[in-house]
């Protein structure tokens, strides 16, 4: 009997047909196996929300190429490679001398454990492939000569594995300089001293070992995505293998070998190596390290202001006592209930107004935020003189604060509320692009400014550029942007102080309409935020 051929018809030609397709039933839950699995979501550890730097920063903190101080970072990427690797060399030297002379006051010695346990624990990621210990200059006749030559009494002696067990030689606080290279005294060659710059081998090794730590223990969205750019940037181009050795080491999680930071060379038929001055290997890394860098003193701010804003004295977020009965009534019966946890009005409130602007607020909500409420979140319309702010939100206890004399604040802190109940959206990589076209928006137009707010940005009073390129606040001022420059909105609720704050770019407008009309359309209906019952 011969077979008819039969042709597969795709579930959706019988849909546009009109015809309903039953609904693929789930399997029968399985007793005794995983629920987790059959559900088919990851296994929940904890049902507080986590905001996205919370566990990220500690780490970063612990770090401690992160924690060396960068006062003066150039603007320029060329300048800024060696900037970094001055204050990185810096910082070996002067913590190596200081542990030295320590251990001089103590002992009357040069060399203690303090200072091997430091370059010890900048060599840890590479502890199969270099060890360190003090030669004396009677240890041996080629210590004797490396002594000789950086005029001490005794040096480090680096034992190489990765270079075939070779020893070389390094010191701090040398009479002299001297280049990384073979020595012998006089004409006696049968001892050579293989003398290296040890500052340089400890930086480059402290840089590598740092990019590694971060890679491998910093989870944060935020700082692998610099790392998968570099990735996505290196796969493209074409090059040998030899310089491939950080893409890989990234890629692969593994340190990079100290062997890449020595250059093999051969003189009279016989091989020699020396340390390689700023490779392309220690260039990759210094760049990964400033984009890097850019990133967690920006984390590092935010975690700052908020811990001021955590010790404040301020009593913002107090309700106050005495509060008349009119003023109660109001605030139980407002509109604002329908959308937060509590609302207080302050004494002085035009009760008048309030209605207005809440009447304002419900079209602003219905139209722009599809109505969605935030029962998290307490309400506030104070005074807040003493703030010196229009406006406040405060993160930690979720609370919103609109001056009395300003509601024209609400829609900026609105948005700081939004980006701190939705997980601090500011923190995204999606992100990245806004907070890039703000900050070079706003230095373009820098120079148009008048020097007294020149002086301000640039000083270190409270309202420097520093708060102004704050992820944070960036967010709320291109929400401000979004509604209106895009949008086109007028409303009390809403009108931008400080003009050179939203700095005018096609582009910026360009990114801020995609990113918050999305937002606003997609991710905000979507968004499960809890409601109190």
């Amino acid at each position: 009997m011969k077979q008819k051929k039969t042709i597969d018809v795709p579930d959706s030609i019988f849909e546009a047909l009109g015809f309903a397709l039953p609904q693929n039933t789930q399997a029968e839950y399985e007793k005794g196996s995983s629920i987790t699995d059959y559900v088919g979501e990851s296994r929940v550890l904890s049902l507080r929300k986590e905001h996205t730097y919370h566990k990220a920063y500690p780490i970063l903190n612990g770090i401690g190429l992160l924690n060396l101080n960068f006062p003066n970072m150039p603007m320029e990427e060329c300048e800024r490679a060696n900037y970094v690797l001055q204050i990185i060399r810096r910082y070996i030297k002067n913590t190596l001398t200081s542990l030295q002379k320590e251990d001089e006051t103590v002992s009357g010695i040069g060399h203690k454990a303090d200072d091997l346990t430091f370059i010890n624990s900048i060599l840890k990621p590479f502890q199969d492939e270099v060890q360190v210990s003090i030669a004396k200059r009677s240890l041996d006749p080629t210590a004797e000569v490396a002594c000789e030559i950086f005029r001490l009494p005794s040096c480090y002696r680096i034992s190489l594995n990765c270079m075939d067990g070779e020893i070389v030689y390094g010191a701090v606080g040398t009479k002299r300089k001297r280049k990384d290279g073979y020595y012998y005294l006089g004409y006696d060659c049968s001892h050579i001293a293989h003398i290296t710059d040890l500052v340089q081998f400890l930086s480059d090794a402290f840089l590598l070992a740092g990019i590694h730590q971060i890679r491998t223990t910093v989870e944060l969205p935020l700082i692998q995505d610099v790392f998968e750019k570099y990735l996505a940037e290196e796969s493209s181009k074409e090059r040998e293998d030899i310089y491939r050795i950080l893409e890989q080491s990234i890629d692969q999680k593994f340190p990079v070998s100290l062997k890449n930071l020595f250059f093999v060379y051969n003189s009279r038929g016989k091989e020699y190596f020396c340390l390689k001055e700023s490779p392309y290997l220690i260039a990759d890394a210094v760049r990964l390290l400033c984009s890097i860098l850019e990133i967690y003193h920006e984390i590092s701010y935010e975690n700052r202001h908020r811990q001021e804003i955590g010790r404040s004295i301020a009593t913002a977020y107090i309700t106050k006592k005495n509060i008349p009965q009119s003023i109660q009534g109001a605030m139980e019966r407002t509109a604002f209930m329908d959308y937060f946890k509590f609302v207080e009005f302050d004494e002085d409130v035009d009760l008048a107004s309030v209605r207005t602007i809440e009447k304002e607020f419900e079209v602003l909500n219905q139209a722009y935020f599809t109505g969605k409420k935030f029962k998290d979140v307490t309400l506030r319309f104070r005074k807040l003189g003493k703030h010196k702010a229009s406006g406040l939100y405060y993160p930690t206890l979720h609370t919103l604060c609109v001056d009395i004399r300003s509601p024209s604040s609400f829609i900026h802190e609105y948005f700081h509320m939004i980006d701190d109940q939705m997980g601090d959206l500011s923190l995204e990589v999606s992100f990245n692009p806004i907070a890039a076209l703000y900050k070079e928006s706003f230095l373009r137009q820098m120079d148009q400014l008048s020097d007294a707010v020149k002086s301000t940005l640039n000083g270190k009073s409270k309202y420097n550029i520093q708060y102004f390129f704050r992820r944070a606040e960036i967010f709320a001022r291109c929400g401000e942007i979004y509604f209106t420059r895009i949008l086109k909105v007028e409303s009390s609720l809403i009108k931008p102080d400080l003009a050179f704050a939203y700095p005018e770019s096609n582009a910026l407008d360009e990114a801020v309409k995609t990113y918050y009309e999305t937002l606003l359309t997609v991710r905000l209906p979507n968004y499960g935020l809890s409601e109190a019952v």
